[in-house]
């Protein structure tokens, strides 16, 4: 299974500072056609850090509630943990995200 940028999905995410896991949202930033893949999770609960993203058209992409993209808390899952796939972020969603990510991410 090959997964795209901007994918939103269900998946078991582990707890880090206790033990147990949760099935979260979360949106596919990179996958190189292995067993695993980077993504972002979402969250439900109003966030106002500069690294969060709220997702404009998040009905359109499967939510269901209003929802902020953590950006900073990209981590690596395996694909195995997928429980389901809600849908896509919307165009203009996929290229805020895509910015902000890089703004992060690939230096200045």
């Amino acid at each position: 299974m090959t997964l795209r940028f901007g994918e939103v999905i269900l998946i078991e995410m582990a707890f880090h500072q206790m033990a147990g896991a949760k099935v979260r949202p979360a949106i596919v930033v990179l996958d190189t056609g292995d067993d695993d893949f980077v993504a972002i999770p979402i969250t439900s609960r109003a966030r106002q850090d500069v690294w969060d993203l709220p997702v404009e058209k998040w009905l359109e992409a499967g939510l269901n509630v209003a929802s902020w993209v953590r950006t900073h808390k990209a981590t690596v899952q395996a694909k195995r943990d997928i429980t389901r796939h809600l849908g896509s972020l919307a165009s203009a969603d996929a290229e805020r995200l895509r910015a902000l990510v890089c703004r992060a991410y690939c230096g200045r």
